[in-house]
């Protein structure tokens, strides 16, 4: 940097030094060409002025660019739902772990303190979040998708409830109608034309039945009977009852039971008491069915569900256990796509890419929970196998898709 003393002071000393040299010189010739006099007088010089130092002013160190990803985790890691949020966060360490660069790094905040999820992700974006992922259920994410949407920041949350997907907000979980959408329509390619469902009164029984039926139609087949049961009653004989007597009356294919555990259990072993034949008349259900428990019950045996593909998952469930000591929750797949999913869309380019279009990419993505692709309007759609129960187990019955080439083309 230019220095104004510094570059004045070198000029002085060589004028000085000139003025020298040239009396140095007049002097030797006087001294060759004239007798020896004395010489005059030394000629006093005036001082030179000196210059005001300039003081340079300290200049302000740039600030570091941050080039970190940032992504909010917004989990229950206290309360009620402690313990489940802390398994949750142990699987998201496990993808962080797997794939991510040391410039990724997680933001968990807790949805369970007094401000809720709300407060969890004004936290979150506090701190700079460039994505958000969770809440775990539907309600919570109620009260978080607000603030994360109104900061027009990407929000992927683990909930299943389709009915808070909106653009911005994405439904990772597995939702019962990418579940019923997927073994209807592999039924309907297995000649089954007649549907019939017995479904609960319930916010999740009604979903299934719509999306049953759309499903059921759109594949060319028709809707035989729909019984509703109180999930909170004891006695489940009544609507076993009404679906034989419709049986009786005009016959049907396939019937739906979107139940699980010892209910379904219940459910299925009345069928054969009340002249519903299994071996005839082809029972479906959803990911509930995928309890070993229920592979025990004879009358659920060659019954149809969807699912993740189970091989996945078993080589996740194993990974876990081997880390931690412990069977995963089933949950916990989601999670570990949810944070192997951010990592993916950081490492799109310099900076990471959270955009629409990058989020979207109709070629999607593959994790523990197979092949899935995020929609614009929030809603997922995936890649699902089809299992049938045997005897103690479950097979595969159709394969999940291992990418969406098929439907793109």
């Amino acid at each position: 940097m230019f220095d104004a003393a510094k570059s004045q002071r070198p000029l002085t000393a060589l004028a000085g030094l000139a003025l020298s040299s040239f009396m140095l010189l007049a002097t030797m010739g006087l001294t060759g060409c004239a007798p020896n006099v004395a010489p005059p007088p030394p000629v006093s010089q005036p001082a030179p002025t000196p210059t005001a130092p300039v003081v340079q002013a300290p200049s302000t160190p740039a600030e570091a660019i941050d080039t970190d990803i940032k992504v909010g985790l917004l989990l229950p890691l206290s309360g009620p739902q402690g313990n489940l949020g802390r398994t949750m966060l142990q699987a998201a360490d496990m993808g962080l772990f797997d794939v991510a660069g040391d410039n990724f790094k997680l933001i968990p905040r807790d949805t369970a303190t007094p401000g809720g999820p709300a407060a969890a992700a004004r936290e979150a974006l506090a701190d700079k979040a460039d994505i958000v992922l969770g809440p775990l259920f539907g309600a919570e994410l109620k009260q978080a998708a607000a603030p994360v949407a109104a900061a027009r920041v990407p929000m992927v949350s683990f909930s299943n409830d389709n009915s808070q997907a909106q653009s911005g907000v994405y439904i990772l979980g597995v939702t019962p109608e990418s579940q019923v959408n997927r073994v209807v329509a592999y039924a309907a390619s297995q000649q089954v034309k007649r549907f019939a469902i017995m479904t609960p009164n319930s916010p999740f029984g009604r979903i299934v039945l719509s999306t049953y039926q759309e499903a059921v139609v759109k594949n060319g087949g028709t809707i035989s009977q729909v019984v509703f049961y109180d999930p909170k009653s004891p006695d489940l004989t009544l609507p076993v009852r009404e679906m034989a007597d419709a049986y009786k009356r005009s016959g049907f294919d396939a019937l739906m039971i979107p139940e699980g555990g010892q209910k379904l259990r219940a459910f299925a072993a009345m069928l054969p008491a009340f002249e519903i034949p299994t071996g005839l008349v082809r029972l479906l259900g959803t990911a509930q069915w995928q309890d070993p428990a229920s592979a025990a019950e004879g009358a659920l045996v060659g019954g149809w569900f969807a699912a993740p593909a189970p091989d996945r998952w078993q080589a996740f469930a194993q990974r876990y256990t081997a880390l931690y000591g412990t069977q995963p929750d089933p949950r916990a797949g989601i999670i570990y796509d949810g944070v192997t999913l951010a990592v993916a869309l950081a490492q799109s380019k310099e900076g990471g890419d959270f955009s629409l279009a990058r989020m979207t990419d109709p070629s999607g993505f593959a994790g523990v929970t197979g092949v899935f692709r995020l929609g614009a309007d929030g809603k997922t759609e995936r890649g699902l196998a089809v299992l049938e129960v045997t005897p103690g187990n479950f097979v595969i019955k159709d394969p999940a898709p291992a990418t969406f080439a098929a439907v793109i083309n």
